[in-house]
C-alpha cells in the first residue's frame, strides 16, 4: 500500500528524476569528454592554424578539418547528448530534437568521412608516390564532398526524429526524443539506422584494408634499403642520410619536405620565447630529439595510422551495441548494470573527436613544442591583464 501511495504522488518530474539518476554514469562519462575535448582541440586549432605551427600539404589539411569537427562534436553534440540524458521524460521540443539528432549524426559522418580521404591520399602517397599526388584545391573539394555526403545521410534523421511518447504509471505521458511516433510500425527508422550502421562498418574496414596495405609497403621498402646497404656496404652515416633523401624524393612531394625546416623555425621561436633555457644540456636534447626526425613521410603516416587505429578502437563498442539491439530487436534486459554500461558503450565513438590532440602531443614534437609556446603566452596574457 506504501508503494502504490508513493507512485500515486510521482509526478512527471520525478520519474524523469529516477531515469536522470539510472544514467548518471553516462552523464559523468560525458562531461569528462567534453571537459577534454574542449579544450585540447582548441589548442589544436590554434597551433595548427596559427603561424607558428601551420604547415601545407594536404594531410595537414585533413588535420584542420578534423579538428574543427571534433571541437563542433564537443561544444554542440555532447551538451546536447548532456541534455537528452537528463531529460529523457521531459523532452517537450521536437524541432529541437530532430535538428540535434541530425547535427551530432552530421558530425560523426563528417569525422569518418575525412579520416577515408586521409587514409586514402597516405595510400596514394605510399604506394604511388611517383604519380601526380593531390593538390590543395582538390583536397578543398575532398572537403566539400566529404561534408556533402554527410548532409545526404544525416537528413533522414531530422526528418525521422522527434518526439516519441511514454505511457507511465500514474497516468502520466513521458516526453522522449528519439524517432518520432508517427513512424512506429514503419520500417523506415529500421533501414536508416541499419544503412547507418553499414557505413560505419564500411569506413572501419576500408581503413584497415588501406593501412595494411601501407604497412605492407613500408615493410617491403625497408627490406629493400637494408638489402641495398648490404650490398654496397654503406656506412651508417651515408646511409641514412641516402635512405632519407631516397624516401622523401618518392615517398613524399615537396609541401612535407619542408617539415624539418618548420621544425628548427618553431624551436627556434620557442627558445625565444624563453620556454628553453639555454644551457648545454637541454638544447642538444631537443637537436637530437629534431634530428631524429629524418623522414617526414614516416611521422605523417605514423599520425595518420594512429589516428585511424584509435578510430577503429573507438567506434567498436558502438558498432556491438547496435548490432545487439538489432538482434534482440532493440529489448534490453533493464538492470542497474546495463542502465549504467549500455548508455557509455553506445557513445564510446565520441572518444574519437578528444583522443588526436593526444596522438599529436606524443608523434608530432613540433607540436607539442608550439603547445607550450602558444599556453605560455595565454599565461603571459593573463598575468598582465
Amino acid at each position: 500500500m506504501a508503494e502504490n501511495y508513493t507512485n500515486v504522488e510521482m509526478s512527471l518530474d520525478d520519474f524523469n528524476d529516477d531515469e536522470t539518476a539510472k544514467r548518471t554514469s553516462a552523464i559523468v562519462y560525458l562531461s569528462v569528454v567534453m571537459a577534454l575535448g574542449i579544450p585540447g582541440n582548441l589548442l589544436v586549432i590554434i597551433v595548427y592554424f596559427g603561424s607558428h605551427g601551420r604547415r601545407d600539404g594536404t594531410h595537414w589539411m585533413y588535420i584542420r578539418a578534423l579538428s574543427i569537427t571534433d571541437l563542433l562534436v564537443c561544444t554542440v553534440a555532447i551538451p546536447f547528448e548532456l541534455f537528452q540524458q537528463t531529460h529523457q521524460l521531459t523532452f517537450y521540443s521536437a524541432a529541437g530534437c530532430s535538428i540535434f539528432r541530425s547535427i551530432s549524426v552530421n558530425l560523426s559522418l563528417t569525422s569518418s568521412l575525412l579520416l577515408i580521404a586521409m587514409s586514402g591520399n597516405r595510400l596514394r602517397r605510399v604506394c604511388q608516390p611517383l604519380k601526380k599526388q593531390l593538390t590543395m584545391k582538390q583536397g578543398y573539394v575532398t572537403i566539400a564532398i566529404v561534408v556533402g555526403i554527410a548532409l545526404l545521410f544525416c537528413w533522414p534523421e531530422g526528418a525521422l526524429s522527434g518526439i516519441s511518447l511514454e505511457r507511465l504509471d500514474n497516468n502520466l505521458t513521458g516526453y522522449d526524443c528519439s524517432f518520432s511516433d508517427r513512424f512506429r510500425g514503419e520500417n523506415y527508422t529500421t533501414i536508416y539506422s541499419t544503412v547507418l550502421l553499414t557505413v560505419y562498418i564500411s569506413c572501419m574496414l576500408a581503413l584497415v584494408i588501406m593501412y595494411s596495405i601501407v604497412g605492407q609497403k613500408v615493410i617491403e621498402r625497408t627490406k629493400f634499403q637494408k638489402s641495398l646497404r648490404r650490398k654496397y656496404s654503406v656506412s651508417p652515416s651515408s646511409a641514412v642520410t641516402e635512405t632519407t633523401a631516397s624516401e622523401n624524393l618518392t615517398t613524399d612531394t615537396l609541401d612535407e619536405k619542408s617539415e624539418c625546416e618548420d621544425e628548427k623555425k618553431s624551436i627556434e621561436m620557442i627558445k625565444h620565447s624563453g620556454i628553453i633555457e639555454n644551457n648545454d644540456n637541454k638544447p642538444h636534447k631537443i637537436k637530437r630529439k629534431t634530428v631524429s626526425e629524418k623522414n617526414p613521410s614516416k611521422k605523417v603516416t605514423r599520425i595518420a595510422f594512429v589516428i585511424s587505429f584509435c578510430f577503429i578502437l573507438s567506434y567498436l563498442p558502438y558498432v556491438a551495441v547496435k548490432l545487439n539491439a538489432s538482434v534482440i530487436k532493440g529489448r534490453f534486459v533493464r538492470t542497474p548494470l546495463t542502465n549504467a554500461i549500455f548508455p557509455i558503450l553506445a557513445r564510446t565513438s565520441i572518444i574519437n573527436n578528444i583522443v588526436n590532440p593526444v596522438i599529436y602531443g606524443f608523434l608530432d614534437p613540433t607540436f607539442l613544442l608550439n603547445c607550450k609556446m602558444t599556453i605560455k603566452q595565454i599565461l603571459c596574457i593573463k598575468s598582465q591583464n
